[in-house]
């Protein structure tokens, strides 16, 4: 799995070395003038057996994804040579990841036909890819309240519905088998807590809205577009549970 911290930018020299750090270094023993704002890591996690370690780090600003894919490619190449076998990629959802995808011959555009897997030369076995469910779920989450209304094949999706839903469980003093509170509707001071964007498109989420359209409560009318599009977006966070 691969992932982009933000770090403080700091230039220190080190009198024992005479060097600089705090600058840009992709391990290529390459000298750069731009201070490093980031750092990507590497770390591999064990499908047999609960164990994880890091194997690799880059101090960058601003990387492209096609330096990016090569960073990929020189790790997963370099633990091939350890014997280590890479059966999966996983990362969030940038824009960087997902353009170093397709650079590394995957198609990822639900509009065409999907291809989830590349290859490594030297490697027979595909590497599949796999977009962190965690981070998917919050970015759906956060689109739904941002854009207010999207439109679907099911039907309009509105983050009304779920405000309401909110609402007329505070009115009635009870909650419809759900956990939707108040920090669930006003997140965005806690937009990190995964918790509170799994509790909000999930299954109990979905149920409780068809409950109130099956109760015939007037402000949830049209709310099916809502309800389908919750249950399409939590599958594969569950598949990803699952596995």
């Amino acid at each position: 799995m691969l992932d982009a911290m933000s770090i403080k930018k700091a230039i220190q020299y080190d009198n024992s070395t005479g060097l600089s750090t705090g600058f840009v270094n992709l391990g290529d023993n390459t000298e750069h003038d731009d201070e490093a704002t980031e750092v990507l890591v590497f770390m591999i996690v064990g499908l047999r057996g609960h164990w994880k370690a890091p194997v690799a780090y880059f101090f960058t600003h601003t990387l492209q994804a096609s330096t990016q894919q090569q960073l990929v490619l020189h790790t997963i190449s370099s633990l091939r040579e350890i014997d280590m076998q890479v059966c999966a990629l996983t990362m969030d959802g940038h824009a960087t990841n997902v353009a170093m995808c397709s650079l590394l011959g995957c198609q990822l555009d639900p509009a065409k036909h999907l291809k989830t897997y590349f290859y490594v030369e030297g490697c027979p076995e595909p590497v599949y890819v796999f977009m962190d469910a965690c981070h998917m779920i919050k970015l759906v989450r956060n689109m739904l309240q941002a854009c207010k209304v999207i439109k679907t094949p099911s039907g309009e999706v509105r983050w009304k519905f779920i405000k309401l839903l909110h609402q007329q469980q505070q009115d009635l003093g009870l909650r419809i088998a759900n956990r939707l509170s108040q920090r669930h509707v006003d997140f965005q001071k806690q937009k990190m807590k995964v918790n509170l964007a799994v509790q909000t498109i999930s299954d109990s989420v979905a149920k409780a809205l068809q409950f109130m359209l099956q109760m015939d409560v007037p402000q949830f009318a049209g709310c099916e577009g809502t309800i389908e599009f919750i249950k399409v977006c939590i599958v594969p966070f569950h598949i990803s549970i699952v596995m």
